[in-house]
């Protein structure tokens, strides 16, 4: 297992209330132009869903902890685990999942307690792998609807909606088409994807879920308003 990471905070937004059931917050990387972002997902139960976690102001982590329990962390893939260590040493009961692939990967920062067919089964709250994803880079999509109806899609690497950003770094993020808008970028259709009509297909199908209202990439900004128009044309890349 790699040296563990304490528990180390980057300067990070507030906590965005999306619904009832969903919360998320954008954040830095380390030595990074990019932003990344963590979503909190709760149970019907009550309990609380990490996808991509990481480290925040204790003012901010006590507001997560009023609302409910976090009780599941999602490593996304092999490389978004950078802060798991430490939630595991804040939260030691909490159940480590990642996809099936990424095992060995994540298991060289912290133990891993089962993969996404181990989700607690929920009728409002799914896990699901994506279509077309490579071994190398395997994602899922964390789906929740809540309580109002409305609906959200929280993706990690697979979806990118990142501005573009200042300078030489932003120059090239641009010219790899990494930013600018919503996106499969061109170094995950590389790399992540084996098959991108499949992914594609997976897309045009969550973009029909009823009463869609959000869908949260990896990195960069929330899109909200008219998802189903931007899944689908994101499927038509």
């Amino acid at each position: 297992m790699a040296a563990p990471r304490p528990w180390t905070v980057l300067p990070h937004d507030p906590w965005e209330r999306l619904t009832e059931s969903v919360w998320t917050v954008s954040g830095a990387l380390p030595d990074m132009a990019l932003r990344r972002r963590m979503t909190a997902v709760k149970l019907s139960d009550g309990r609380v869903v990490i996808h991509g976690a990481a480290c925040l102001e204790e003012p901010a982590m006590r507001e997560l902890e009023a609302w409910g329990e976090p009780s599941v962390m999602v490593v996304p893939n092999g490389f978004h685990r950078l802060d798991a260590h430490a939630w595991k040493v804040r939260y030691p009961t909490i159940q480590v999942l990642c996809p099936a692939d990424a095992d060995a990967a994540v298991r060289k920062v912290v133990a891993v307690d089962g993969h996404y067919d181990a989700f607690p089964r929920d009728a409002k709250v799914t896990l699901t792998p994506l279509a077309g994803m490579s071994r190398r880079v395997p994602e899922g999509v964390l789906s929740a609807v809540s309580p109002d109806g409305r609906a959200a899609h929280v993706f990690n690497d697979a979806l990118f909606n990142h501005p573009h950003l200042p300078g030489f770094t932003g120059w090239v993020m641009k010219t790899m088409g990494s930013t600018g808008g919503p996106r499969v970028t061109g170094l995950m259709s590389l790399v992540g994807v084996s098959d991108r009509k499949a992914l594609n297909e997976h897309y045009r199908q969550l973009a029909s879920t009823p009463g869609l209202a959000f869908a949260l990439p990896g990195h960069g900004d929330v899109i909200s308003g008219d998802v189903k128009a931007v899944l689908t044309q994101v499927a038509s890349g």
